[in-house]
């Protein structure tokens, strides 16, 4: 009799069911902005198993095994409910995150105008650089009289200040102009490393400009000014600096120390045609086998010792190629040629993005 009890006994146990449940541990959504968009969202769904209660009674069986179906399912019922609910809050979160970074992007894509905007610009340069009644008084002008470039809104610097809405203090170029000479001189504007250039570039009132814009070198190119040796760190000795180098240095010297608060740019040169050549042009090589490039190296090497920005005209669109189309001697640009310096000019800003206060 008892081995039929315990006999029973075990049928029940054995046939005895074990249930659980299981559902989502959570719903991560993640989103990321940049200058551009906002990336894409990502949602996992994660289980994690619970440990499953066993039951050893023996009378009841059945209606535990009821309860535990009825829990099971209630259970499952439960866990789809949260886990579409859980979808829905993350997909809501997810989209309010995307538009936030979304609104950000686009903040941070025009951040680069709204901080140039009212910011201060002189400019140091040559015939490139000149139009009539735009420099100062004494200055030689090379636009309008001649070459192509007709309007003032066609010039480089005139479309760099008005599409970064900036304020032009000084624009101190002068046709002709070389980077070498006296430098001691107060009247002559044909030196770019002399008392009066160097000490004409000041906004109302003697302010410091945010911005020095220089692009000299194009005449020492032409009368084939010596390079000379300096990159930037050699003392030079005030009166006649007869290398480019030495001038370009001393020049420098004398801006950054004028203007202290100024974030400078130095540009190299643009490709220079001779003028011998039937168009298309070749390249200009001085009577020193030297080239604009040459001279655009050094400028690149002197401003990059002393961490001064570099805008690469060389390489801006014009070449010896489009010398034709893009300048009306092969060194004086078109309007064409223009549109080249002045979007090379403005993604050199843009992407400084000085610190206007």
């Amino acid at each position: 009799m008892k081995r039929a009890i315990l006999t029973a006994v075990c049928a029940v146990a054995a046939s005895a069911v074990v249930w659980g449940c299981g559902g989502p541990a959570g719903t991560d959504a993640q989103t990321s902005g940049g200058m551009e968009g906002t990336g894409a969202q990502e949602s996992d769904l994660e289980s994690a198993d619970e440990d499953r209660p066993g039951s050893s009674a023996v009378e009841g069986s059945a209606a535990e095994k009821g309860s535990a179906a009825e829990g099971s399912a209630a259970d499952q019922d439960n866990a789809a409910e949260s886990s579409a609910a859980e979808k829905d809050n993350a997909a809501e979160q997810g989209s309010a995150a995307e538009k936030e970074n979304a609104a950000d992007g686009s903040q941070a894509g025009q951040s680069s105008g709204v901080q140039l905007a009212g910011a201060s610009i002189s400019i140091l340069g040559d015939s490139i650089s000149t139009y009539q009644g735009c420099n100062p008084v004494g200055y030689y002008a090379f636009f309008p009289e001649n070459g192509e470039v007709a309007e003032v809104e066609d010039t480089w610097w005139h479309q760099v200040t008005e599409d970064l809405e900036l304020t032009l203090y000084v624009n101190g170029s002068s046709s002709g102009a070389t980077v070498a000479g006296d430098s001691t001189g107060t009247e002559d504007p044909q030196c770019g490393c002399n008392e009066l250039r160097t000490n004409d570039l000041s906004g109302p009132a003697g302010a410091c400009p945010d911005m020095i814009v220089i692009y000299l070198g194009t005449n020492d190119m032409m009368k084939a000014v010596p390079l000379g040796d300096n990159d930037g760190t050699g003392l030079v000795e005030e009166g006649m600096v007869e290398t480019f180098s030495d001038a370009y240095t001393l020049m420098l010297d004398k801006v950054q120390a004028n203007y202290p608060l100024a974030d400078i740019y130095c540009c190299t040169l643009l490709p220079v045609g001779d003028y011998g050549t039937e168009t298309p042009y070749v390249e200009f090589v001085n009577g020193k086998q030297l080239t604009s490039a040459d001279y655009g190296e050094v400028v690149s090497e002197i401003a990059q010792t002393r961490g001064l920005a570099v805008i690469d005209l060389y390489n801006c669109g014009v070449t010896v190629e489009n010398l034709q189309e893009m300048t009306s001697d092969g060194v004086h640009p078109t309007a064409a040629g223009m549109d080249c310096i002045a979007e090379a000019v403005k993604a050199a800003l843009a992407a400084r993005q000085p610190d206007i206060g």
